[in-house]
C-alpha cells in the first residue's frame, strides 16, 4: 500500500513539474519590441520583427521549456556609423517576470544580473 502511495505521490510531482509556469499568453511583436529596446538601450521605432520561433532550450544541463527566439533587423552602431543588422534573442517565461530576457555584466569586478521584463520592466541584480 505504501508502495502505492509512493507512486501516486511521484506521478502527481512529476505532473506538477512538468506543467508548472506554462505562459498565460503568446509572445507578441509588440512585446519582443518592447523588451528588445529594453536591451540594447536604445529605445528605437525601427525595430522590425522577422519572426518568433517556438522551442526550448538546454543551458547547463537545465531545459526550459517556453523559449521564443525572435529574429529581428535593427540598427545598430557599427565603426562609427548606424546600420541595419539581423540579430536573434531568446525569450524565456516564468510566473514572476512573464516574457523575459536576462544578461550576465562585470562591472567594476563583480557580476551584475539584467533582467528585461515584459512585466517588471529593467531589473538589476547586484
Amino acid at each position: 500500500m505504501n508502495s502505492l502511495r509512493s507512486i501516486v505521490g511521484a506521478v502527481v510531482l512529476a505532473a506538477g513539474v512538468c506543467w508548472a509556469g506554462e505562459p498565460t499568453h503568446p509572445l507578441s511583436k509588440e512585446s519582443a519590441v518592447k523588451l528588445i529596446n529594453l536591451l540594447i538601450e536604445d529605445h528605437q521605432e525601427r525595430i522590425e520583427v522577422v519572426l518568433i520561433s517556438e522551442g526550448s532550450k538546454v543551458t547547463g544541463g537545465l531545459e526550459e521549456k517556453n523559449v521564443r527566439r525572435v529574429t529581428a533587423i535593427h540598427p545598430v552602431q557599427e565603426g562609427g556609423r548606424r546600420v541595419r543588422r539581423v540579430r536573434t534573442y531568446d525569450f524565456h517565461w516564468n510566473d514572476d517576470y512573464g516574457w523575459y530576457c536576462w544578461e550576465k555584466v562585470e562591472e567594476r569586478g563583480v557580476d551584475v544580473v539584467y533582467i528585461y521584463s515584459e512585466s517588471r520592466g529593467e531589473v538589476i541584480i547586484k
